[in-house]
């Protein structure tokens, strides 16, 4: 492409994004979405047939992805993500977790992008009983709410260089670098009542060990500072932002410290759901996370400083990025782009994590021949499918071959 064609493609995005009703930021975003109830769901951002999928940063289909995702994301019925869902279902499943238990961290996976989150069918029909399935709100947490500090949950900061090979497979137990994924996790961890803050960022008072993301507190020195930010449009087009350290926003005026009484029963899958989605975003983002940096407060500039502002964060790339994750070759990416493979395997290891410590833990879930079947035979493959209800039959049949009933809302297993 011509440089006049890159400065077009660049001002148009610019333009979109300027006339949105709200800054695009999606992760593992919803692939099936729905139109109106009854009708077949379709694929909310496929890649362009033109386009390559080793070349990211291709202009012309970078706002191709970013013009599809603005529109099929503003359908009354929204979708949902597979990966979020269904797959984190599934996974949830086979590491031992009870259908209730992995079906409500699934849901709240998906809340996390969402606010809230119903089961359809794959006719957009919310699913039978669907009103004791639906979450709790936890809007805060949602992806486009800057001024609560969500954003930070899809964008987690890190603390330090960062490279590719980090970005796609993060430490989640060293919070001097990973300090919001280890910060969620000591939460989730812990569960309800426990003594682990959920604060903005990920940002607490030093721990004993000196980092930022682990202390008994959220951030305060001696009060609250602000954690500001730019996040990318179009290099150096950005947009800023700001919120401030302390118990993190769940819904409206409902704080952190309220969270499992706000969410009730399901709190402790509530909260493993949330950790799993700020994982698996990161590795999502991991291409415009690893590229930007997070500066702590000093004497001179007393505020968090979240720099996302660098080409690798542009919104061409990152939307084209999302549609590499579903209804595609995985072989035909970069390695850096193959983020829906490290992705799952991160979090079925951390469910594994999780099982064990709730004392659930299937005895073979960890076996050579159990990851194979669920990641490399399973749902890997059921994902490249482009056809979106053949892709959701196909990741349905991962749990039928194991014995799993399908996701609610998701194609019945044959007979």
């Amino acid at each position: 492409m011509s440089t006049f064609g890159r400065r077009c493609a660049c001002a148009c995005i610019v333009a979109a994004f300027a006339a949105a009703p709200a800054p695009t930021a999606h992760a593992f975003a919803e692939d099936v979405c729905y139109s109106q109830e009854g009708v077949p769901a379709h694929n909310c951002g496929p890649l362009p047939p033109p386009c390559p999928t080793d070349i990211p940063t291709a202009p012309a289909c970078g706002l191709q992805a970013f013009l599809a995702y603005g529109y099929t994301l503003r359908q009354p019925l929204g979708g949902r993500s597979l990966v979020h869902a269904d797959a984190t279902y599934l996974l949830a499943r086979t590491a031992g977790f009870p259908e209730r238990d992995a079906y409500w961290i699934a849901a709240y996976d998906e809340a996390t992008d969402l606010g809230t989150f119903t089961p359809r069918d794959v006719d957009g029909r919310p699913v039978p009983g669907a009103d004791t399935l639906t979450t709790r709100d936890i809007g805060g947490l949602v992806r486009t709410h800057f001024a609560t500090g969500g954003f930070l949950f899809h964008f987690p900061p890190t603390l330090g260089p960062s490279t590719p090979q980090e970005g796609l497979r993060p430490d989640v137990t060293d919070p001097r670098h990973e300090v919001m994924l280890a910060h969620l996790r000591r939460w989730a961890m812990a569960g309800p009542g426990g003594d682990a803050p959920l604060c903005t960022g990920g940002f607490t008072t030093a721990s004993a060990a000196g980092d930022l993301g682990t202390g008994p507190a959220c951030y305060a020195d001696p009060s609250p500072v602000p954690i500001d930010g730019e996040y990318s449009v179009v290099a150096p087009v950005a947009v800023p932002f700001t919120n401030a350290t302390g118990e993190q926003v769940v819904s409206g005026d409902v704080r952190s410290d309220r969270f499992d009484s706000w969410i009730g029963d399901q709190a402790a899958n509530a909260r493993i759901g949330i950790y799993l989605h700020a994982l698996a975003d990161r590795i999502s983002h991991h291409a415009c996370v690893d590229a930007g940096t997070t500066v702590p407060p000093t004497p001179e500039q007393p505020a968090f400083r979240v720099e996302l502002n660098t080409p690798s964060c542009d919104q061409g790339p990152h939307a084209l990025r999302h549609e590499y994750e579903t209804g595609e070759d995985f072989d035909s990416l970069t390695p850096g782009d193959r983020t829906t493979e490290a992705a799952l395997a991160m979090v079925y290891d951390e469910l594994l994590a999780f099982a064990r410590a709730r004392g659930v833990l299937d005895a073979h879930a960890g076996s050579p021949e159990a990851r194979t079947a669920v990641l490399d035979r399973g749902l890997v493959p059921a994902l490249e499918i482009r056809d979106p209800l053949a892709r959701m039959a196909a990741v349905s049949e991962v749990g039928c071959r194991a014995g799993a009933a399908p996701f609610p809302g998701a194609p019945v297993c044959a007979e």
